[in-house]
């Protein structure tokens, strides 16, 4: 019963996580991205609902953000200690691809203060834009996904083809040895492939609860990681496996 609870605990954490990400989903969405059933998915978010952490309605998920400065401390702080230190490896004049992932997204304030060029196929990138950037930020183009504000197809894949970066800074929704990087969307999978494939360097930001967890599509192995930067709560176990590996580990301490 103990393992039991403590697994319940652990998926709704990540039910969090996604939504944190991702702002809404559908039960099927998040069922496909845990590998449960819908009605698993279900139960929990009536569980996350009566706590007040997140909207239903017709089977969309939403999440609500924590109104308590300390409660944000959790994924939001977290992501944005992550994306703060990614931004530390690149120097001026280099290129960076980034992926739609809100966790890479946070390494966009410091990014855009140094002397660079930003690709990315993340539409949320433009709130970041102001009058005072060095950066030059490159929006890849492609078919817009409205529910994510993201772009995929070929036009998007293509622009990531056409050039090579010097760093790629990447999220995702899963790391695990067996699995590797893994994502649930489909249309997403062959833009992250192409951006890994065409990064001289990959960054990978993942919080703990990403940890030991699968998602529908993968999109890389444990060995395309040159810099995994995670949290102090992240497990230990896996973290020992990637550094035997030879991959640079960071976790940044919380305060």
């Amino acid at each position: 019963m103990k393992n039991s609870t403590k697994n319940i605990q652990e998926r709704q954490e990540k039910i969090l996580s996604f939504l944190c990400e991702k702002k809404e989903m559908s039960i099927s969405e998040l069922s496909q991205a845990l590998n449960v059933s819908e009605m698993t998915i279900r139960r929990d978010c009536s569980t996350l609902s009566l706590r007040g952490q997140i909207n239903q309605k017709k089977g969309i998920i939403t999440y609500i953000e924590p109104k308590s400065k300390d409660n944000q401390s959790s994924l939001e702080r977290i992501n944005a200690s992550l994306g703060s230190e990614a931004a530390k490896f690149v120097k001026d004049g280099e290129i960076v691809f980034m992926n739609s992932s809100s966790t890479a997204l946070k390494s966009l304030p410091k990014l855009l203060q140094k002397k660079i060029y930003i690709m990315t196929n993340n539409l949320h990138a433009a709130d970041y834009i102001s009058e005072n950037d060095k950066a030059t930020l490159i929006m890849s183009g492609g078919d817009i996904v409205n529910d994510h504000l993201i772009m995929s197809g070929d036009i998007a894949k293509q622009s990531f083809s056409s050039m090579r970066s010097d760093w790629g800074i990447i999220g995702c929704a899963g790391l695990s040895l067996e699995h590797g990087i893994s994502t649930p969307y489909l249309r997403e999978a062959a833009i992250n492939k192409t951006i890994i494939k065409n990064s001289r360097r990959l960054i990978l930001v993942a919080n703990y609860s990403k940890f030991n967890s699968f998602s529908n599509f993968t999109i890389g192995n444990i060995k395309d990681i040159d810099v995994l930067i995670t949290d102090t709560f992240a497990s230990g176990e896996l973290i020992s496996a990637i550094r035997q590996e030879g991959i640079q580990v960071i976790q940044v301490p919380q305060l």
